[in-house]
C-alpha cells in the first residue's frame, strides 16, 4: 500500500512538516519594549498551612522564565514589566474513595489572582484568576501533598508564563 500517491502530496506534506516544526511562540505578543520582567515573591493570602508554597511557586516561575528566555527577569526597580501573583487559596479535597468509604486519593487546588503590568508607561495588561490542581494517593501523607503542590505550582508557572508571553 502506498501512502503517498504522487509526488505533489508527498512534498505538501513535508513542508507542513518542516514549517510546523519551526514555529515557535517565543516573543510572539510581547508588547513593545518589554525585554525584561521582575517577579517578586509571590503573596500569600490561602491562611494554608505550608508558608513555603509561595517561595515554591515564585522560584517556579523564575526558572520557567529564565529557561523560556524571551524576557530577562530582573529587579522590579529596573525591570520593563512586572509579574505580581497573589496565591489566594490552596484546598486540600479528598476526591478517590473505595468501596467502604475508605478514602483512597485527595486534589490539591492552588488559585492565584496574577497582573501583569508595563512598569514604564504605568499600563496593566491583564490581571486574572489561575487555578491549577494535581492528585495524590492519601496513603503518601504529608509526602505526597508536598509533590502534590509542586505539580500544581508548576502547572500555575507554565499558565502563567505562557499568559505573558501570548499577552491574552
Amino acid at each position: 500500500m502506498k501512502i503517498f500517491r504522487t509526488p505533489s502530496l508527498l512534498l505538501l506534506t513535508a513542508l507542513v512538516i518542516v514549517v510546523g516544526s519551526c514555529y515557535s511562540f517565543t516573543g510572539a505578543s510581547l508588547p513593545a519594549g518589554i525585554k525584561s520582567i521582575a517577579i517578586p515573591l509571590a503573596a500569600d493570602n490561602s491562611n494554608f498551612a505550608q508558608a513555603d508554597v509561595r517561595q515554591q511557586l515564585t522560584d517556579q516561575l523564575v526558572q520557567k522564565f529564565t529557561r523560556d528566555g524571551s524576557l530577562s527577569v530582573r529587579d522590579r526597580s529596573v525591570a520593563d514589566a512586572l509579574l505580581d501573583v497573589t496565591i489566594t487559596g490552596i484546598s486540600d479535597q479528598p476526591i478517590g474513595v473505595r468501596t467502604g468509604e475508605e478514602l483512597t486519593n485527595k486534589r490539591v487546588t492552588i488559585t492565584v489572582d496574577a497582573s501583569y503590568r508595563d512598569q514604564k508607561k504605568q499600563k496593566t495588561f491583564w490581571e486574572k484568576s489561575f487555578q491549577q490542581t494535581a492528585d495524590y494517593p492519601i496513603s503518601q501523607g504529608l509526602e505526597g501533598l508536598n509533590a502534590a503542590l509542586k505539580n500544581a505550582e508548576d502547572k500555575l508557572s507554565n499558565d502563567l508564563l505562557l499568559g505573558v508571553l501570548s499577552n491574552w
